[in-house]
C-alpha cells in the first residue's frame, strides 16, 4: 500500500540497469493511501488511470529513483497492468521502450520464481560455476534529489466559490514559474458556498510545487487541498 515493496524491487533493478549502487533508502516513497474515489474519477474523465509506479531514470551524471502514485495516459502500456499482472517498461537510446508482463502475485507465480532461483543455485554449486552474473557496481553514485525531479501534476482544490479565486490560485502558482494546461470547476457543496477545482500543470520542478501547496495552504479562499498527484506521460 505505501509503495515499499516496490521500493526494494527499484533499488536492484536500478543498480543493474545503471550499474550503480542504489540503496532503498535513497529511494523516494509514497504509497496510494492518499487517493480518494474522487481522483479516480477525475482521471478517467481527464484520460488518465492511476497506477503505483516505482520510476527509476539516469540522466547526465544523477540517477533518478521514486515510487509514487502517477496519473498515465488510460491508452498506455502500464495503464493496462491490473490484478495480479505486474509490468516492467524499459527504454533505451536504440531499443525503444520495451515491455515485460506477467502475473507477479499468487501461489504459483511464486513458487515459480523461488524454485527457479534455486535450481539456478544448485546447478552453479555442482558446477562448480561461482557467481555467473557479477557486476561491479558503482557506489559514487549520484542520487537526484525529490526536490529537482521535474513533472506534470494534477491537484484537486476545495475553495471558496466567488469571482476572482481561481484568478488567486493561478497567481500563487505563477510567481512559483508553474503554468497551468487546464482547469475544471465543479460545484461541491452550494450550502458552505464551496466548489472543487481541479487543476492539471505543465512540466514544473518538485520543489517548486511543494512551495506553492503550502502557499496555497494559507490561502483564506483554499478551504482544503484535496490532493495532488504526479503525471507521468
Amino acid at each position: 500500500v505505501e509503495g515499499i515493496d516496490a521500493a526494494y524491487k527499484l533499488a536492484i533493478l536500478a543498480s543493474l540497469a545503471f550499474q550503480s549502487q542504489v540503496q532503498p533508502e535513497d529511494i523516494y516513497c509514497e504509497g496510494i493511501s492518499r487517493l480518494s474515489s474522487r481522483d479516480f474519477r477525475y482521471a478517467r474523465e481527464l484520460g488518465f488511470a492511476i497506477k503505483l509506479l516505482a520510476i527509476a531514470k539516469r540522466s547526465n551524471h544523477s540517477i533518478e529513483v521514486r515510487v509514487h502514485p502517477v496519473f498515465i495516459p488510460e491508452d498506455s502500456l502500464l495503464a493496462k497492468v491490473d490484478g495480479v499482472y505486474n509490468a516492467i517498461l524499459v527504454e533505451g537510446d536504440l531499443v525503444g521502450q520495451v515491455l515485460f508482463y506477467g502475473q507477479g502475485a499468487g501461489p504459483l507465480p511464486t513458487s515459480s520464481a523461488v524454485i527457479s532461483d534455486i535450481v539456478s543455485e544448485a546447478r552453479d554449486i555442482v558446477l562448480n560455476a561461482g557467481n555467473r552474473f557479477q557486476v561491479k557496481l558503482d557506489s559514487g553514485a549520484l542520487i537526484k534529489p525529490m526536490s529537482e525531479i521535474e513533472t506534470r501534476y494534477y491537484l484537486r482544490l476545495s475553495v471558496a466559490d466567488r469571482p476572482g479565486v481561481l484568478a488567486r490560485i493561478t497567481k500563487v502558482l505563477g510567481d512559483h514559474r508553474i503554468s497551468i494546461a487546464s482547469v475544471i470547476q465543479k460545484e461541491a457543496d452550494s450550502a458552505a458556498q464551496t466548489a472543487e477545482a481541479v487543476i492539471m500543470t505543465h512540466p514544473a520542478q518538485e520543489k517548486a510545487m511543494q512551495q506553492a501547496l503550502d502557499e496555497l495552504a494559507h490561502l483564506a479562499v483554499v478551504k482544503e487541498i484535496g490532493n495532488f498527484v504526479r503525471v507521468e506521460a
